[in-house]
């Protein structure tokens, strides 16, 4: 598929007049990755708007402690980078491909010249942002909340909302996290991250493969992530 056409199919460029797109995709180019290829490391300055076509991406923050904090977790249609490169300076995250993954990447000026041109476009993108930093306040708010148990659950349940795929009787999420993935995520060890997803293994609550993971038992997640039961 042309670069141009891949553009077509993020409703972040919808409002951009046909013949201003195709001027656009003579300067987009396709980046392609393999699981675990770093896109940007946290310090580098911010060249792109990078818009997911396919694949996974997670954020990382390197803490003090030498502790990597999983930021988020970002997939099609997300764009990344986007923060940075509207307020100016280095990336505050490092970005690493969490499957192989496919990215538009814009340069910073014309997003710039775009946003000052189509009103439509530049409401999305700030909306876009907003959504981001009410994420990002939420998950501050969860990992001072509860317990890990908790804290897993919630993040399974928002996985499976923004990402999942549901079959009636079970949510699939193709994401593959590791253990460590998951503690990073939800601000625990990785031995009580490996306790808490083997426990609800065997319970059947959920189940993991090469391909990510099933949510089982959906009723008893919310449970948990309401703090109605506790199984640890």
């Amino acid at each position: 598929m042309p670069v141009e056409d891949k553009l077509r199919s993020f409703k972040l460029f919808s409002a951009v007049p046909d013949q201003r797109l195709s001027n656009v995709a003579k300067e987009a180019t396709l980046q392609r990755f393999e699981r675990h290829d770093l896109i940007w490391h946290e310090g580098d300055s911010s060249r792109f708007l990078y818009m997911i076509y396919e694949g996974r991406v997670k954020l990382i923050k390197h803490s003090e402690t030498g502790k990597d904090v999983i930021i988020e977790i970002f997939g099609p249609p997300d764009a990344i980078g986007e923060m940075t490169l509207l307020v100016g300076g280095n990336y505050t995250t490092t970005a690493i491909c969490l499957a192989p993954t496919t990215l538009v990447a814009i340069p910073k000026n014309i997003i710039v010249e775009l946003l000052a041109e189509t009103p439509d476009m530049s409401l999305r993108f700030m909306r876009g942002m907003a959504t981001r930093s009410r994420m990002l306040m939420q998950k501050i708010k969860e990992l001072a909340a509860g317990g890990v148990e908790y804290r897993i659950a919630h993040l399974l349940l928002k996985l499976a909302e923004r990402l999942g795929e549901d079959t009636g009787d079970q949510i699939s999420i193709p994401v593959v996290l590791s253990r460590q993935d998951i503690a990073d995520l939800v601000g625990t060890t990785v031995e009580t991250s490996i306790r808490v997803m083997s426990r609800w293994r065997k319970m059947g609550i959920v189940t993991n493969d090469k391909k990510g993971i099933t949510i089982l038992d959906s009723e008893t997640l919310e449970d948990l992530a309401s703090g109605i039961t506790s199984h640890v």
